[in-house]
């Protein structure tokens, strides 16, 4: 297996999220892309993460090939790479080599961890509720909340607006996105529905919104959220998130 990515930094982003979430993990190359699904350990949380062939400009794979890692080690490694830099990755026995182009060439080497791989299905989830908006304006409602509170409650409202609503022991803070004040690019609202999740998972996400083009955000009353960041060459990475009920 040999992966070649043109941009090393749209891969810090996402696995900086990552492991937050996970310690370890099996990523999968097929004939069609890149993916990982696992669930963290207190299995809250789901991460999906897909990047097809195409934003490869290599991708050499002799039919289905699977790679174990440490999250941690991964992240030390990529977090070396530039944003000129391109990202090739290559399987070699029992390590993984990780390497950056663009000023010379610096390789790395990892170890690959055996892990069973447990099958999981996408969550089947009727959602209500889904906006779109710019990563900026995502990074700023988390840290908002996160400041104040240990939970996150997200409310839609009929008239097509997004409230994100954190309220500690002292402060609350509440936070309106709307398509009218330019701050969400879109919205649709079946139901003005609310939920309550954890703020450390959505603050764990922050990093992979940081290197987005979009962040999609769906739920629906007392359901999983699904929050997804979009990327060049129609990469995504994908986290349900159970919710918290009072």
């Amino acid at each position: 297996m040999k992966l070649k990515f043109r941009n090393a930094r749209t891969w810090v982003y996402i696995v900086g999220s990552i492991k937050n979430i996970i310690d370890e993990g099996v990523f999968l190359a097929t004939s069609e892309g890149l993916s990982l699904r696992a669930l963290d350990s207190s299995r809250v949380v789901m991460v999906d993460l897909f990047y097809p062939k195409e934003a490869f400009d290599e991708y050499s794979v002799s039919g289905d090939e699977m790679f174990g890692v440490s999250f941690d080690a991964f992240n030390k490694v990529l977090a070396r790479g530039q944003r000129d830099e391109s990202l090739e990755l290559e399987a070699s026995g029992d390590s993984l080599i990780v390497a950056f182009e663009g000023h010379g060439r610096r390789e790395f080497k990892i170890p690959q961890i055996s892990l069973s791989v447990e099958k999981l299905p996408e969550p089947r989830i009727s959602f209500s509720v889904m906006a779109k908006l710019m990563n900026t304006a995502f990074v700023d409602v988390i840290n908002a909340v996160e400041e104040v509170a240990d939970a996150i409650t997200i409310a839609a409202t009929s008239d097509d607006k997004l409230h994100f609503i954190g309220a500690g022991d002292v402060e609350k803070v509440e936070i309106e996105l709307s398509k009218e004040d330019q701050n969400l690019v879109d919205i649709r609202v079946d139901s003005p529905d609310k939920a309550t999740y954890s703020v450390e998972y959505f603050d764990d996400m922050i990093k992979a919104a940081r290197g987005a083009d979009q962040v999609t955000i769906q739920y629906a009353q007392d359901a999983p959220a699904r929050v997804q960041f979009d990327y060049e060459g129609g990469g995504r990475l994908v986290f349900y998130v159970s919710p918290r009920i009072e």
